[in-house]
């Protein structure tokens, strides 16, 4: 020691207090077939118990878990060719049981199950190179019979299936780095209500025929950074919400960064919003590159409609819910989009307010240094109350392919309809 620098002798001593735990030490088998689940839960257990470290799944096969409770101070390592894969028995992923976090009866699709589900911690994290399988081929079959364009496949159930892969919260200082999410059942992660989250270096890849493959979910999330991400969804790719009716206490998703990532999706790109929503502002979105999607940027919240969707739940199979309180209003404002590169089906810039929908806003949205390919011109369906206005377009090229677009807007056909001080400097449009 007496030649070693003061700098090495704290490095030395921070790598020897940080202690691993190794789920082969706790009875995990990498054979694809043993439950794991008590195993890695163990091993969990025991991290956050000793005070925090990391607890390794090391690579060379496939660990079958079911759903898993990540705990303070643990780092989850998922070694390079190592594999999480959720089981084949739905109903050994138990439901979510009632909360002081949030809303649990409020999940959407009422759907209370998660491979990894993770409440009121700190300071958690899922890293490393392997791979997160969430098992959708399980829980799908074929559509009888198919017509041109519908799914050629459906969920099982609704209800018992792992509705979200990674499900955060209540939770502060997340992290998600480097590794796989593959074929998730529905929403591959949501993270609601949740501070200071990290995504970084995440690939997701969703089956491409099984519904309701969102990427990555954040409602009503502070301090949310997005980077260097590769995501395939079957439905939308980011999505930015504040799910009001889930959260006990409704606070605006804010401050979030998003920036180099390639995206491809059967739906929207990005997404803001749903039903009865809350509000989303300061959001920063820089160098993406979306080589498909059939919408591009929405704002979008459709009709409360029993009949149109269940979320939050408004389903008369399942018995219409009452809202948890008041409706507080809709609205997003500073949010800034540049160096981007986008193929869409339809509209590449789509708001689409529906009349049953409260909204107090949306505004200082800007766009920069963009090129938008596709079906449509920008789409604005909207009303002058819901005080559309503050938009600016720099340095932006739309695309318009004739005979693309398969969607006809229904209201306000004509382009900026009920939109107000919109300012476009260097934008060119190009019709082919």
């Amino acid at each position: 020691m007496k030649n070693m620098t003061l700098a090495a002798a704290i490095l030395l001593a921070a790598g020897a207090g940080a202690r691993t735990f190794d789920v082969t030490d706790y009875g995990a088998k990498a054979d694809g077939k043993t439950d794991n689940t008590a195993a890695i839960q163990k091993a969990i257990d025991a991290c956050n118990a000793a005070g925090g470290g990391m607890v390794l799944v090391p690579g060379g096969g496939t660990y079958m878990t079911y759903t898993l409770n990540l705990k303070s101070n643990v780092r989850l390592e998922i070694d390079r060719g190592a594999t999480l894969m959720g089981g084949t028995d739905a109903l050994k992923y138990p439901e979510f049981g009632p909360s002081e976090c949030w809303n649990v009866d409020r999940v959407p699709r009422f759907n209370k199950r998660a491979l990894f589900y993770t409440v009121a911690q700190t300071n958690v994290a899922i890293t490393g190179r392997g791979t997160v399988d969430g098992n959708a081929d399980s829980f799908h079959e074929p559509v009888p019979n198919p017509k041109p364009g519908q799914p050629k496949f459906k969920r099982k159930s609704d209800t018992l299936i792992t509705g979200r892969s990674a499900f955060f919260v209540a939770c502060k200082d997340v992290q998600l780095e480097d590794f796989l999410f593959y074929h998730p059942c529905g929403w591959c992660t949501w993270f609601l209500d949740c501070d200071r989250v990290q995504v970084r270096g995440v690939r997701i890849e969703c089956h491409p025929q099984y519904p309701n493959g969102d990427g990555l979910h954040f409602g009503g999330c502070r301090d949310v950074t997005v980077s260097d991400c590769i995501i395939h969804s079957q439905d939308d790719s980011l999505i930015l919400r504040t799910h009001q009716e889930q959260m006990k206490v409704p606070r605006p998703c804010e401050r979030v960064t998003i920036e180099n990532c390639v995206l491809s999706a059967n739906q929207s790109a990005i997404r803001f919003g749903w039903t009865e929503d809350y509000g989303i502002r300061d959001v920063v979105i820089n160098n993406i590159v979306c080589q498909h999607s059939r919408l591009g940027v929405q704002f979008n919240l459709p009709p409360n409609n029993d009949n149109f969707h269940i979320d939050p739940p408004r389903d008369a199979k399942n018995g219409i819910l009452p809202p948890t309180g008041p409706i507080l209003p809709f609205f997003v404002e500073n949010v800034s989009f540049s160096n981007m590169r986008m193929d869409s089906v339809n509209a590449p810039v789509h708001v689409r307010i529906a009349d049953t929908e409260k909204v107090d806003f949306i505004r200082n949205i800007s766009f920069s240094n963009c090129r938008f390919t596709g079906g449509l011109p920008p789409v604005f369906e909207c009303r002058p109350e819901d005080n559309v206005s503050n938009w600016r377009f720099s340095n932006v090229e739309f695309v318009i392919e004739k005979g693309k677009a398969h969607y006809v807007p229904k209201k306000n056909g004509g382009l900026f309809e009920n939109c107000t001080d919109f300012t476009f400097d260097n934008v060119r449009w190009t019709y082919r």
